[in-house]
């Protein structure tokens, strides 16, 4: 009787645990799809993003490709006036040298195309690392895919045209991020991870800036917790000299802070973002911003303020307001989509909800998460693919083009917009008044002289003397253009739809 009993007790254990081995392996095989399931449905959305964006010809990428292709071929830096004979730098200090030298390898590995897919690429990436940062231990659920729907749409803004030497602000801040949130989880990171990650980010944007502000915020907030400041504080010194491993040494910073503290007036993206009347523009940075804080807001509300994260609070807050412009909101999204999810608890399952009707409001509300951003994509689907498009406000294309064929050479007289294009596509030939290098190149009252000219403002007549340019390209639409065509010492000689070309009588 007794060895049937042990029997019976053996065989109920055996079950009892081969019941729990399949319920494990199928709790395993759940969490596997929906990890798979989550991370596809963000590929989708930033493919499909990135895709439905206008692939426009980003104004800078032009003087950064002539840059690049003059390292390429001479080894050396071109003088200020190799492009431009208004410089009024002649030995530029230009801190996004590796962003022209990277770029100009990528074009001509595969030229247009090539540029797009390298902006696909760098999204991809930033987001991955955004990911990443946030889930950590968490498991990936519906909330957390609408939530990173949003953070995507609050990046795109810095992807919708072609790739800008931002980008690599992006990746290398969303790394140190990620850095950030594995500490956190109890996996140090190497202090030479991060000066290895600096030297090369100070070479290739001046927003290594941004990675130097992130280490003193860091290190300021663990000094006020009192965590550990100190390792913060050394990593901050010895990151700053870093970025002094570089072609110019300390000039880089002159260069730096030059490009951080000249005014940009009557540049949009450098404007605060403007929440009304224009309420289109911008829309995930104004989904993202005021969400979270209503969240945090409730869950103070609910919960107790004392359980909230504030290191990490006080963190996103202090890059909320250093990302005001425009230009820098995506920044802020790194740092909401890296740090945020942490501060909320995990997502509560449909099937702990006892009640039917409160259980099918759930489920809808999580359908229109996912769906909505989901059709949002394929709406705006098929868009220019892997073609680059050459906006008329920046690319002058045709205008170029005869300037090419008639082989005028010397000096161009072009507007602000149109410099880098012309300066690219006339290398070797022309050189022009202003291009995108605003402030690398050309003092504020140079931008000015030339904006006066566009605008026949004030003296603009004496850019036409001094110095003298060989030709004038203006769009149709500027105020000059009716003054040149009753200038007696010029004349008409091209006229499309957007644009005219002048060259000197006799």
């Amino acid at each position: 009787m007794y060895q049937v009993i042990k029997v019976a007790r053996s065989s109920c254990r055996q079950k009892t645990c081969s019941t729990a081995v399949v319920l494990c392996c199928a709790g395993d095989v759940s969490g596997s799809l929906v990890k798979f399931f989550f991370w596809l449905y963000l590929l989708v959305l930033v493919w499909g993003g990135a895709t439905a964006a206008n692939n426009y010809a980003d104004p800078d990428l032009w003087h950064r490709l002539a840059l690049g292709e003059a390292l390429w071929k001479t080894g050396h830096f071109p003088p200020g006036d190799a492009f431009s004979y208004l410089s009024d730098y002649k030995d530029v200090i230009d801190h996004e040298w590796g962003s022209a030298v990277l770029f100009y390898a990528i074009y001509q590995c595969g030229g247009d195309s090539a540029i797009v897919i390298a902006k696909y690429v760098a999204l991809g990436v930033t987001m991955a690392l955004l990911v990443l940062a946030g889930l950590r231990t968490r498991s990936p659920g519906v909330f957390l895919a609408a939530f990173y729907a949003v953070v995507l749409l609050a990046l795109l803004p810095s992807f919708a045209s072609t790739i800008r030497c931002m980008i690599f602000t992006h990746i290398f801040f969303a790394l140190w991020l990620y850095w950030f949130q594995c500490e956190r989880h109890g996996r140090p990171i190497p202090i030479y991870f991060y000066i290895g990650t600096m030297i090369v980010w100070a070479n290739l944007h001046g927003g290594f800036a941004i990675g130097l502000v992130w280490l003193a915020a860091v290190g300021i907030v663990e000094l006020v917790f009192r965590g550990n400041w100190k390792k913060w504080a050394v990593r901050f010194g010895a990151c700053s000299l870093a970025t002094l491993v570089n072609p110019f040494g300390p000039q880089l910073w002159v260069s730096t802070g030059r490009a951080l503290l000249t005014p940009r007036i009557g540049f949009h993206e450098w404007e605060p973002v403007s929440w009304w009347p224009d309420v289109i523009s911008y829309p995930g940075y104004k989904l993202l911003l005021p969400g979270l804080i209503i969240a945090l807001i409730i869950k103070g509300y609910r919960h107790g303020w004392t359980r909230i994260d504030w290191p990490i609070v006080i963190l996103i807050g202090v890059f909320a307001t250093v990302c005001i412009p425009a230009r820098n909101t995506s920044l802020f999204a790194l740092v909401a989509g890296a740090l945020a999810p942490g501060l909320f608890s995990g997502e509560v399952s449909l099937l702990t909800i006892a009640d039917p009707l409160t259980r099918l409001g759930h489920s809808a509300v999580r359908s229109s998460l996912i769906l909505i951003p989901f059709f949002c994509v394929l709406i705006g689907l098929p868009g220019d693919g892997l073609q680059l498009r050459y906006g008329s406000s920046s690319c002058p294309v045709q205008a170029v083009d005869y300037l090419q064929i008639r082989k005028v050479r010397g000096n161009l007289l072009v507007p602000f917009n149109y410099g880098s294009y012309a300066l690219w596509e006339l290398r070797g030939q022309m050189r022009v008044s202003m291009d995108g290098r605003y402030d690398l190149v050309y003092l504020p009252k140079t931008y000015r002289r030339v904006d006066d000219f566009f605008s026949a403002h004030g003296d603009w007549p004496s850019l036409l003397t001094s110095p003298a340019p060989n030709a004038i390209l203006v769009p149709i639409v500027d105020p000059v253009f009716p003054k040149l065509q009753a200038e007696p010492g010029w004349k008409e000689v091209y006229h499309d739809d957007t644009d005219a070309v002048f060259l000197p009588r006799g």
